[in-house]
């Protein structure tokens, strides 16, 4: 549940960036969405595969997969924000 909460959080945050630059925002939510959850996947195997973590331990994993998948979406929420403004002059002008 937290995690579906963090996830909409981010893309909202991207969205309304996106709309604010003037960029298309489906591409960024996107990368945000595969990168959550390939990183999720990845902290995953590396519990399983180097820390002989069982399927019974497999909650122990869950709080560090949600906290690096929260980072990697904050790194990309910082991106965004970084990104140029697309808006014309013309457009600056109308708004």
């Amino acid at each position: 549940m937290i995690e579906i909460l963090a996830l909409s959080y981010f893309i909202k945050q991207i969205k309304k960036i996106a709309e604010e630059k003037g960029i298309k925002a489906g591409k960024w939510i996107a990368i945000l969405v595969g990168s959550w959850f390939g990183s999720e996947i990845l902290i995953f195997i590396i519990a399983f595969v180097f820390f002989n973590v069982s399927r019974d331990q497999i909650l122990i994993v869950m709080l560090p997969a949600l906290l690096v998948a929260a980072g990697v979406a904050y790194f990309i929420l910082n991106k965004v924000k970084a990104l140029p403004s697309q808006h014309t002059s013309e457009q600056t002008a109308k708004s």
